[in-house]
């Protein structure tokens, strides 16, 4: 059983990353990130910190924008324009979910899509639906860096997604057909997501529902991949999956922290500093 953790790959590309801004830096671009963060969800804050850490890590500029609770749609599309004309910010962040009082769908269509790092924009999956370039997912490309490191194999594969949102269940479910993987898409609806999984070569878990996926849903051999991320009160975070009674069935699984999550950060600040390369050229 492999434990795919991401400790040396993102050391490795932390390292690369910050050599790539300091080479920007010379050709007089510094790179520099802007994250909307709407009070009320302490999940959030600590997400946006994170990000702030690994930013300052690699020389990138990091700005945070707190926003109070009751901000309105209208608040955060005026601040989100000001960030899309303001040629010294070339990515925008909008820490997900937003308060039910703010419309999502306006916000993520208000974002300009070349300073969308986070692929928020639906031009972004649609581009992926059509292999077209343009920024992807984070999260999805994480999973799938991950697998790749593990030597995992994907045509022919039967894969299963369990959770269908549109910045991770769909476009992870994209790129598995894009390697010609055989994939069922499982949501809140699906009637039986043990019957899928039970046969899956590959199980990948995006709901944030701690422990969903448990040991009798895996066969053996399976490669699973935990995306799921949930705090308690404690502050400790966990995944999706029971790991400690899954992995031992598995061929490789990805462990919560120390799996996903750390790659997401680099694929987000890569294609970011990928983009200003070719500006730049």
């Amino acid at each position: 059983m492999i434990e795919i953790y991401s400790k040396d790959y993102v050391a490795e590309q932390k390292a690369k990353m910050a050599d790539r801004v300091e080479t920007l830096k010379k050709k007089g671009i510094q790179p520099s990130m802007t994250t909307f963060l709407v009070q009320g969800r302490s999940a959030n804050a600590q997400y946006a910190k994170v990000k702030g850490r690994f930013a300052e890590s690699i020389g990138v500029d990091y700005h945070l924008v707190e926003l109070d609770a009751d901000t309105t749609t209208e608040d955060l599309i005026q601040a989100i324009e000001e960030k899309n004309q303001d040629p010294n910010t070339h990515g925008i962040m909008i820490e997900m979910p937003l308060p039910e009082t703010i419309d999502e769908r306006q916000i993520r269509i208000a974002i300009d899509p070349d300073k969308d790092v986070d692929a928020l924009h639906p031009i972004h999956l649609g581009n992926l639906l059509q292999q077209r370039p343009s920024t992807i997912p984070n999260t999805p490309l994480a999973a799938m860096k991950l697998m790749e490191l593990a030597d995992t194999e994907f045509k022919g594969k039967d894969c299963v997604v369990i959770g269908n949102s549109a910045v991770v269940g769909r476009p992870l479910a994209e790129l598995l057909e894009q390697k010609e993987a055989t994939v069922t898409l499982c949501h809140i609806f699906t009637k039986d997501t043990a019957k899928f999984t039970r046969q899956a070569d590959i199980v990948c878990s995006a709901t944030g529902v701690p422990h969903l996926v448990t040991e009798d849903m895996i066969k053996e051999g399976a490669t699973v991949v935990d995306i799921g991320t949930t705090y308690t009160e404690e502050g400790k975070l966990l995944g999706d999956v029971d790991y400690e009674n899954v992995a031992p069935k598995t061929r490789a699984i990805t462990p919560v922290p120390g799996g996903v999550g750390p790659v997401t950060q680099v694929m987000l600040f890569d294609q970011m500093i990928t983009r200003l390369e070719k500006e730049a050229d």
